[in-house]
Parts: C-alpha cells; sequence; structure tokens
C-alpha cells in the first residue's frame, strides 16, 4: 500500500471513530450543559434602595415558610434581623437558609450578609456566599454548621461573593465570579444562572476548571 493510501486509510478510521469519542464523552460528562459567553460586563452592582428605617430588629432570629398543606418549606436563621417595612425586606447577618422541594430536592446557603424578600421569595447571599444543591434523596443537614467531613456525592456546591436565589422559580444567578464544584469537578466562571427544574447551568465569561466523569 502508497504511504499516500495508507494516510487516506487512516483519515478514514479517524473519523468513523469521532462520533463514538464523542459519545463516550458526552456520556462520561452528564452533568451540566455550559454555555459561556466572550462578553460580560463588569458585574457591578445597581444602587441600594432606600430601606428606611427598620420598625423592628431580632437577635438569633428564625423564620419559617410553609406551603399551602401547612409542611415546612424553609427555614431562614441569622445572628440579627432587620424588618424595613419600605422595602419590605429583612436584612439578616450571618444568614442560613435550608430548603426542601416537593421532588425531594434540598437547598442549605449561608454567607456573612442576607436579605429576604417574602413577597418575591427571593433570598440575596453577600460575603463569602456558600450553596449546596442537593439531589433529589440527598439529605443535608439543617445547618450548615452541622455539615462537616460529608460527601459530596449528589450535591452541587456553588461559591462566591454574591449569590441571588429565587425560591420559587428555584434560579440561582450571580453576576460576580463563581466557584463551582461537583464531585471531583470544578469550575470557575464569570457569572452564572442555574435552573434548577431545567437542570441546565449557564455559566458566562470566562469559564474554566477540571471535570471528571462520575463513577458508573
Amino acid at each position: 500500500m502508497s504511504a499516500r493510501a495508507h494516510r487516506m486509510d487512516w483519515l478514514a478510521r479517524v473519523q468513523s471513530a469521532a462520533p463514538l469519542v464523542l459519545a463516550a464523552a458526552l456520556a462520561g460528562f452528564t452533568w451540566w450543559l455550559v454555555a459561556s459567553s466572550p462578553d460580560v460586563g463588569d458585574g457591578a452592582r445597581p444602587p441600594e434602595p432606600d430601606r428606611g428605617t427598620p420598625d423592628y430588629e431580632l437577635a438569633h432570629a428564625r423564620l419559617a415558610r410553609f406551603d399551602a398543606h401547612g409542611r415546612l418549606e424553609a427555614v431562614i436563621d441569622g445572628d440579627r434581623m432587620r424588618h424595613y417595612p419600605v422595602t419590605q425586606t429583612v436584612q439578616i447577618d450571618a444568614m442560613q437558609l435550608a430548603m426542601r422541594h416537593p421532588d425531594g430536592r434540598r437547598v442549605l446557603a449561608q454567607a456573612r450578609e442576607g436579605e429576604w424578600s417574602e413577597g418575591r421569595g427571593l433570598a440575596s447571599l453577600s460575603g463569602q456566599a456558600d450553596v449546596r444543591l442537593a439531589d433529589a434523596g440527598v439529605v443535608l443537614p439543617a445547618q450548615a454548621a452541622e455539615l462537616g467531613a460529608r460527601g459530596d456525592v449528589g450535591v452541587t456546591r456553588i461559591l462566591g461573593e454574591r449569590l441571588d436565589l429565587d425560591t420559587r422559580a428555584r434560579v440561582l444567578t450571580s453576576q460576580q465570579p463563581v466557584t463551582v464544584l461537583r464531585e471531583g469537578s470544578t469550575v470557575l466562571a464569570q457569572t452564572l444562572r442555574h435552573d434548577e427544574p431545567a437542570g441546565l447551568t449557564d455559566l458566562g465569561g470566562r469559564v474554566q476548571g477540571r471535570l471528571v466523569s462520575a463513577p458508573r
């Protein structure tokens, strides 16, 4: 066989094997759909609204939310809570949030500071924000302090300086850099939008990291 014919035969074999290689890669990485965008804003936050004066302040307080059937949906704890009637929000120091969705998935979030809007069902976490999203059937403790050395199987952990969680739509967003951890994989991005019901995560800006295939 001539050298040219040999090269053509090798090329044909590579082309025929490419779909199998791609399928194997996708099978090994069934975590998320990641979409990168080349252009990202500077992540500047809009001016804070004028909240006025709090009408009450509580120390070592807890807020609880129940569904239409009286079942506990979410619990928010904080060292101090200040309620602002103008914006109908609660400012929380050392905020911790624990949620359980009807489909069995759980959320555990914490940050140095937080803001809770019951009217919008929106929790904003600032300062070393740490959100853990557990798959259905994976149990998380009610308090982040109880996590200890728990394994991360079935848990997605998202770290950033500011994370906004829409507890009703179950969408987590950030316009600032984030680190996403999942069963040995680590991804860094400049923005994030995680749609839990859809099972999709969009990572924007410069995205880099290390992906580890889940064992079968």
